[in-house]
């Protein structure tokens, strides 16, 4: 027994050992660690026979350590590709190295060694070999001719670099982001979550569009065709005050709306704006074309149906003004309940109502924003809005959420003060929108109206003030104003802006 050995042997149970270790702390390796064990024994085998006093001019122990050397030389390669490439660089740096440089330079590690093996171990003279394998290498050669068309387009590929890892593209009619390039083929993860595969010579012969070079900027469009009766200056005003809210929307270069084309049934508009995502263009473009729809309603402009069938039917004369007065009925019923409005009459309502306007908003929607100037109401018909306010910080703090039945602007509508705080749609909410006109109409014919109205606003006024000290999480100065000092400086205020 020669035990000259058995410190290389200890070794190698060690470097096993530890690689064993190192690997549990990363999942899905279970093939690297049949390498792993699978090197350990074939080398275990080797020092076993040599301190057995085998001798290595024997063919079989020549054979089994260059098996053996080759199986820790790729077991070597993989470990260090896990740790140094996929760790190291993807995770912790954040270079994405594509695979095909890992596949190219393990290759070329692998064959440099095989060549160094067969001329140590058993003598094999490579010039003689490589002219007597040239008929043999010119029918591998031509049978593999599509394999090494896909290598050397990939390598080409790589020097010229028109994508990068998780860049996202488009390749042969296939959209998605690249999840890896290999010595074969490309991978594309798409929008449904599936993984396509392209061959390299394929990408190389076809026109690639990459989304995310030379910037992550993404020019993006909405097509919608607006009504023959709505001036284009108008339409183009609403569209990109639609856009502009919209997340995900980039405000540098700032969106753009081009008439596009005079259609058949309407105008049509060419609404541009720039995205950073790629990845969520969809929802970007389902949420611009969403508020579109909202904006164009509320401003009572009509997205044509194209004519290709007349449909008749008949309309009374008296058609419109029922419609008028279902409308001027529904308001007089929302604002009979608003506390705000307990002092005037039926009559007084009903003038208010002429004046007034039921909107619809959409998800995530500003009804008004703090710090505009405003003279309107609101009053929450259905759905529900969420109250913000910008501290000393410019951060968001939420004041409280409302339903229908509740309003807000009352200070504004009565005084002509800027909005307090920034209201937001929660989702799709109706409203009633009460202007100065109809106040003013009500001032003008009753001017005593002024003083009951203004002792409901402090009432509310304090109401506001306790809810945005309790948001905030902190006291403001306590007012030395008395409630009736304060009632006379609302009464004032209304006053002064309505020019009573």
């Amino acid at each position: 027994m020669n035990w000259t050995y058995l410190g290389e042997a200890v070794f190698l149970g060690l470097s096993v050992g530890l690689m064993l270790w190192v690997l549990k702390k990363h999942e899905g390796q279970s093939r690297l660690k049949l390498w792993v064990i699978a090197t350990g024994v074939s080398l275990g085998i080797y020092l076993a026979l040599k301190m057995l006093d085998v001798p290595s001019e024997a063919m079989g122990i020549r054979v089994l350590l260059a098996f053996a050397i080759m199986m820790a030389a790729n077991t070597v390669l993989q470990f260090m590709t896990l740790l140094l490439w996929e760790h190291l660089a993807r995770r912790q740096m954040e270079l994405p190295i594509p695979r095909l440089v890992i596949d190219v330079l393990t290759f070329i590690i692998m064959a440099t060694l095989a060549v160094v093996l067969l001329n140590t171990l058993f003598s094999v003279k490579l010039t003689a070999f490589l002219v007597t394998s040239t008929v043999l290498s010119a029918v591998i050669g031509l049978s593999l001719q599509d394999i090494l068309g896909n290598v050397f387009a990939g390598l080409s590929l790589q020097l010229e670099r028109p994508y990068d890892m998780e860049d996202w593209i488009e390749v042969d009619g296939i959209e998605g982001a690249v999840e890896e390039m290999n010595w074969r083929v490309l991978t594309i993860r798409t929008r449904n979550n599936d993984l396509m595969t392209v061959p390299n010579a394929t990408v190389s012969k076809t026109i690639v569009t990459n989304y995310s070079k030379p910037t992550k900027l993404h020019l993006s469009h909405v097509t919608v065709g607006v009504g023959y009766a709505h001036p284009p200056e108008r339409v183009k005003k609403v569209l990109l005050g639609a856009v502009s809210d919209t997340n995900g929307i980039s405000a540098k270069p700032s969106p753009v709306v081009f008439l596009e084309d005079f259609g058949d049934s309407s105008i049509q508009y060419d609404v541009r704006f720039w995205i950073t995502d790629f990845s969520r263009k969809l929802h970007i473009t389902d949420a611009v074309r969403s508020r579109i729809w909202y904006c164009l309603q509320r401003a009572g402009m009509s997205i044509p149906f194209p004519i290709s069938d007349v449909y008749l039917h008949t309309v009374t004369p008296d058609h419109e003004e029922k419609l008028r007065a279902e409308l001027r009925e529904d308001i007089i019923k929302e604002l009979k309940n608003l506390d705000l409005f307990k002092p005037l009459t039926h009559k007084d309502i009903t003038t208010l109502a002429e004046y007034s306007s039921i909107l619809r908003y959409t998800r995530g929607e500003a009804m008004v924003r703090q710090g505009d100037t405003g003279d309107s109401l609101y009053l929450i018909r259905s759905g529900s809005v969420e109250v913000t306010l910008r501290t000393d910080k410019n951060e968001p703090v939420v004041l409280a959420s409302l339903g229908p039945g509740k309003c807000f602007g009352e200070m504004s509508l009565l005084t002509g003060e800027p909005r307090s705080a920034t209201v937001t749609a929660l989702e799709e909410t109706q409203v009633v929108v009460v202007g100065k006109e109809g106040l003013k109409a009500l001032f003008e014919s009753n001017p005593l109206l002024v003083e009951p109205l203004s002792s409901m606003l402090e009432d509310r006024r304090k109401e506001q003030v306790a809810s945005q000290t309790k948001a905030s999480k902190r006291r403001n100065k306590v007012e030395s104003k008395s409630s009736e000092k304060h009632r006379e400086d609302i009464l004032a205020r209304i006053k002064s802006f309505f020019k009573l």
